[in-house]
């Protein structure tokens, strides 16, 4: 999704705010950037109900093996607070299912029946969109982590 996200900032540099003068701000390319990637996942995965920062997090659930709510906002590099919201919505959807704990930081999140088959039904819908992504990316693909990885080290 990073090359996505270069190949769009590049071409919304163009947007300006009043106040900017001539210069594009870099910061509106990169958002409208990952607002188009995002609207392009969501899209793919519109049969299935879910939106890509859904599947995002029901994807890592599986692979991490009911982590805690710590771990998993580790993984997913999200604070605790956002990813307690993010994850009421799944909890009311019926798609996760938090254990008692002694506080929010410890317990324990894992898929239901119904995430895991919501799951199962999402990958193949995911998978056909990150294809058609690489494809519409090409040689451009690695830029992305590049970026993400240099924004990160600040």
């Amino acid at each position: 999704m990073g090359i996505f996200i270069l190949l769009l900032v590049i071409r919304y540099l163009r947007v300006y705010t009043p106040n900017m003068n001539s210069e594009p701000c870099l910061c509106t390319g990169l958002r409208q950037a990952a607002l188009a990637a995002t609207k392009f996942y969501d899209d793919a995965l519109q049969p299935t109900g879910l939106k890509i920062t859904m599947f995002r997090l029901l994807r890592r659930i599986d692979e991490a093996d009911a982590p805690t709510m710590t771990e998993l906002a580790d993984i997913v590099r999200l604070d605790r607070s956002t990813l307690g919201r993010n994850l009421r919505v799944l909890e009311r959807l019926g798609l996760v299912r938090l254990s008692d704990g002694e506080d929010e930081r410890s317990k324990s999140i894992e898929l239901t029946a119904a995430g895991s088959k919501k799951l199962e039904t999402a990958l193949p819908l995911w998978a056909s969109a990150q294809r058609r992504m690489k494809k519409r990316l090409g040689d451009h693909q690695s830029m992305i982590g590049e970026i993400a990885a240099k924004l990160e080290r600040g």
